[in-house]
């Protein structure tokens, strides 16, 4: 892991396994923001918030909130003209992690991890997509650096969209 830097975007890697004839895909990038855990935590742990700070995420709807987690419905834009409705569950760990995971219609896993770090945070995001649900056997001819390209931008975007709103509020 290359060391991480204020501001830089760092810790770049991305695997693919095939599975089930299909393809799954695990970009992890992370940013060291200047604020606490907690802070980072507060921001990421409120559904509510990622429709401004997710690139392709345009409205979440929180069907039921629990004390640790909450179910969600995502809008995410998929083109100038499409948009996909996705429900999924979101649970969280006080001050530590934040996990996303839906199945329909695609498969995604999004786990942001909060690592202090001296007076800031580290933090983590790994996405995981299996490609499988949605495209069925067509999945296996589907390269994977094509959508580690698509994804990698996106999850750039976010970390620098969360380390303004975070550090913007001091």
């Amino acid at each position: 892991m290359s060391m991480v830097r204020p501001g830089d975007l760092t810790w770049n890697k991305t695997k693919e396994a095939a599975t089930r004839g299909g393809l799954v895909v695990t970009v992890e990038r992370s940013r060291r923001i200047a604020a606490s855990a907690s802070r980072v935590f507060a921001t990421l742990s409120d559904p509510q918030t990622l429709a401004g700070l997710l690139p392709r995420v345009k409205r979440v709807e929180v069907l039921q909130r629990g004390e640790s987690s909450a179910r969600v419905a995502t809008h995410m834009a998929m083109g100038p003209f499409a948009t996909i409705r996705s429900e999924g569950d979101v649970f969280w760990l006080q001050d530590q992690e934040v996990v996303f995971t839906s199945r329909h219609p695609v498969s995604v896993e999004s786990r942001w991890s909060f690592v202090p770090d001296g007076k800031g945070t580290d933090l983590r995001v790994t996405l995981t997509i299996d490609l499988a649900p949605m495209l069925g056997p067509f999945a296996a001819m589907v390269p994977s650096d094509q959508v580690a390209a698509v994804i990698e931008p996106d999850l750039d975007q976010a970390l620098t969209a969360i380390a303004r709103r975070i550090e913007g509020m001091r």
